[in-house]
């Protein structure tokens, strides 16, 4: 999808707007780019519009236009005033959840539906910060760039260093296991990520009250998630009003690859269809 830059009281901010139909607000997780595609894209097949902005820090956008989750949920709203939205069901990935938790609780006349997609709803382990900050602060780009090479070099051994950090499942049994549709998604996955000054800014979001979302939300959780804890699941089912929880059988945190990614598919369209 071709990509905008529209200029906020806040800085620039890069977005795709594609589709017709409802408005479906997409923020991908840490590490995204533009081009990683989650399956996402998919939907505006569905019969809907896909609005996709990237996050400070991530591709064009800048960091001014949100240094919180809550700055950058005021900036989003410019953006849906700009294009003429009224409202959005918002689809937060990953790392991006602070900042679904903030439209739904700072600008609910705006958000039809939230899906947290083994989205965060707690803050950072202390330890996992810091680890996180020594790869991803200045060596950010040799990071990716030396797994993209282990990719071409060693494909396994690229996605075994990957998976390492997103499932509770060996490694070894975790590759055993991935069809060629599998290891392609993964594949495009190192290929397209960069964090920029993005993770960094990610790491030290602050999560808004849980308990002020009062619109329906639908969370997809995976128990072998190393990334993204299946705490975070039972934290956000216990203090939001309208939450429906999906356990979803996966045995990562990629919850959209797998034999569970149909399942997956059906019930996001199922609860944006409700």
């Amino acid at each position: 999808m071709p990509s905008v830059l529209y200029s906020s009281s806040r800085g620039l901010v890069e977005y795709s707007y594609e589709g017709k139909g409802p408005v479906i607000l997409l923020l991908k997780g840490g590490h995204s780019s533009r081009r990683t595609d989650f399956s996402h894209s998919s939907l505006i097949f569905e019969g809907y519009t896909l609005l996709t902005i990237s996050r400070p820090g991530y591709d064009q956008t800048e960091v001014s236009a949100g240094r919180s989750a809550e700055e950058f949920s005021d900036t989003v709203i410019e953006i849906l005033d700009h294009l003429n939205i009224d409202k959005v069901s918002v689809i937060a990935i990953s790392a991006a959840g602070p900042t679904g938790i903030a439209l739904s609780v700072c600008h609910p006349d705006r958000v039809e539906k939230l899906i947290m997609e083994a989205a965060l709803t707690t803050t950072w382990d202390d330890q996992l910060k810091r680890t996180a900050k020594r790869l991803f602060g200045r060596n950010e780009k040799m990071v990716w760039a030396s797994l993209r090479l282990l990719l071409k070099l060693s494909p396994n051994y690229a996605i075994k260093q990957l998976i390492q950090w997103l499932s509770t499942d060996s490694a070894d049994d975790f590759i055993a296991g991935l069809t060629p549709n599998d290891r392609r998604f993964i594949s495009d996955i190192i290929m397209t990520s960069s964090s920029g000054k993005g993770f960094l800014l990610d790491l030290e979001h602050r999560v808004p009250d849980l308990r002020e979302v009062k619109v329906p939300v639908l969370g997809m959780y995976a128990q072998k998630d190393k990334s993204v804890a299946y705490s975070n699941a039972t934290f956000l089912q216990s203090n939001v009003p309208q939450c429906e929880i999906y356990d979803v059988p996966s045995n990562s945190h990629l919850i959209w690859i797998g034999t569970q990614a149909p399942q997956v598919w059906n019930k996001r369209l199922e609860f944006l269809n409700q």
